[in-house]
């Protein structure tokens, strides 16, 4: 039988204040959604959250994040923009090939939300993670590497911060969210009960090796952010003990279900 579902509400690290009529008027479809309203937004100008990787899965889910109203976004990358990234990686252009992507998506974000705080980083090691960890309230997995994902989602279980997780790769993506102990006292997931061990070199393709797809990387992102607002703002179930696995090529979505533990084939369920 599949467990309840869930509502997660971020507890925020700072205060809560009202926004102003202006504000809420630029916002008004996104507070005419049930369970948003003025308090939604408000929680979400309050919000500081950190999107690890600028590129593929970063560049739409920092586009819909500065666009919905979150108030601080921490950018974390290292590399420079190349022309091969154009054909996903959408919040750069022609002109910032050779620019470090954390200073192209900043001054992107910056022309669509004048009012947004941008805190750009480099690459997320656990040393730089350790000395921001106070500064942000949700974590958002873009990284395009197991050995990233794996030392970003060991740190959120350490730290208990809830992270955000997206995968793609060709036409097949993956989202979840995890937070060791969350606020309703209920039991917590990491990635390692989803996926207990990081897969050996070569093990699964990469897209090196069979391509990705931008639409696709843009269902994963658009989800990904989805999932931060309704944490954020406290509506909903979030994708939290489950995992949506999706292949675009024949438009089918599948809810996998998976206990706060190492998942089997006969401990996971499909809805």
């Amino acid at each position: 039988m599949d467990r309840p579902v869930r509502t997660l509400r971020l507890p925020l690290g700072r205060p809560v204040e009202p926004v102003t009529p202006q504000w809420s008027a630029r916002h008004r479809r996104s507070t005419l959604v049930e369970g948003i309203g003025d308090e939604g937004l408000a929680r979400l100008q309050a919000a500081r959250v950190l999107v690890v990787g600028a590129g593929g899965l970063g560049s739409p889910v920092l586009m819909y994040l500065a666009a919905t109203g979150v108030g601080t976004i921490g950018i974390s990358d290292a590399d420079a923009v190349e022309e091969t990234n154009l054909q996903r990686q959408i919040i750069h252009g022609e002109a910032d090939v050779g620019v470090a992507k954390t200073e192209s998506a900043a001054r992107r974000l910056h022309a669509l939300n004048s009012a947004l705080e941008v805190r750009t980083h480099g690459w997320a090691t656990g040393e730089l993670l350790d000395a921001v960890a106070d500064d942000y309230d949700l974590v958002l997995d873009c990284c395009d590497s197991f050995d990233a994902k794996y030392l970003l989602g060991d740190w959120c279980a350490a730290r208990n911060m809830p992270l955000v997780w997206g995968s793609v790769v060709a036409m097949s993506w993956q989202v979840s969210v995890f937070w060791a102990t969350p606020p309703d006292g209920g039991p917590g997931v990491r990635l390692r009960d989803l996926y207990p061990n990081q897969p050996a070199p070569g093990a699964t393709p990469s897209s090196l090796q069979v391509g990705v797809l931008g639409p696709v990387v843009g269902q994963t992102a658009s989800t990904m952010a989805t999932e931060a607002v309704k944490l954020i703002c406290g509506f909903g179930a979030p994708l939290f003990g489950r995992v949506e696995i999706a292949d675009a090529r024949v438009g089918r979505h599948d809810i996998v279900t998976f206990a706060p533990q190492a998942v089997t084939g006969s401990q996971a369920s499909t809805s």
